[in-house]
């Protein structure tokens, strides 16, 4: 079972992706960097959750699929999705190159996991 915080989607960057890899953002008292998230597409959330939490996810944070070869999940922008979960925390982003070597980084989410349906 999954609930949403509510928090608005946060531009975290916009620049070079060089400069975006020592940064480290502090959200809701969790630090976080881009190697935390980068090796973790939204696809492989599938295998630490249920999948009704995960389409929950998928359909609450509007994303869009794309099933051409490799599944990939993306933001309004067309930027991929990534996670990094942190005890029952995930914390969702967007990431990629926007234009010719301007990277962006969204804060699109952040949801609440349990395996029990009462929490």
């Amino acid at each position: 079972m999954v609930k949403k915080i509510e928090i608005s989607r946060q531009k975290l960057f916009d620049g070079e992706e060089e400069q975006s890899l020592p940064t480290v953002f502090e959200i809701e008292n969790q630090r976080i960097s881009l190697t935390d998230f980068y090796n973790n597409p939204l696809r492989n959330l599938k295998k630490e959750i249920d999948g009704e939490s995960f389409e929950s996810i998928v359909e609450g944070s509007n994303f869009s699929v794309n099933n051409r070869f490799i599944e990939r999940y993306t933001s309004e922008n067309g930027l991929e999705i990534y996670y990094f979960k942190s005890n029952n925390t995930i914390y969702l982003f967007s990431y990629g190159e926007y234009q010719p070597g301007r990277y962006l980084l969204f804060l699109e989410g952040i949801w609440q996991y349990s395996t029990r349906k009462n929490e």
